[in-house]
């Protein structure tokens, strides 16, 4: 994110991100990354503790070593579950479930998944997130 922009994310930053995640495969890896922060910043104002992100990118590194593009469509109802358990993980699933859409398209677009949930948990640690 730029520096002189104060580092703050509301639900309408979601909205935008939703929209530019269905094009996962196009952005740029400098965005995939500002777009991580945001979301690792919204998530830790939000509560949510490092090990409940951590368990959805557990469950796409298994994913990882073989793509198979039904698995990766499998991870939104994991999702789901997981936001229907804790009210406070609906934004996550929110911004999520078009990035798995556009992840399930081929092997590069999915490891560009895997790196945006990856910068989902740096910045989210980075920025005080807690287990």
């Amino acid at each position: 994110m730029n520096k002189t922009r104060k580092r703050e994310v509301k639900l309408d930053n979601l909205n935008e991100y939703k929209k530019e995640l269905q094009n996962l495969n196009v952005l740029s890896a400098e965005r995939i990354v500002e777009i991580g922060e945001g979301i690792g910043k919204f998530l830790k104002d939000c509560n949510i503790k490092t090990t409940q992100i951590r368990k959805f990118l557990d469950a796409i590194r298994k994913i990882q070593t073989k793509f198979d593009k039904d698995q990766v469509i499998l991870l939104r109802p994991k999702l789901a579950y997981l936001a229907g358990r804790e009210e406070k993980l609906k934004p996550l699933m929110e911004v999520l479930d078009p990035a798995i859409r556009a992840g399930a398209q081929s092997k590069e677009s999915f490891q560009r998944l895997v790196y945006f949930i990856e910068s989902i948990v740096a910045y989210h640690r980075f920025y005080g997130g807690q287990d």
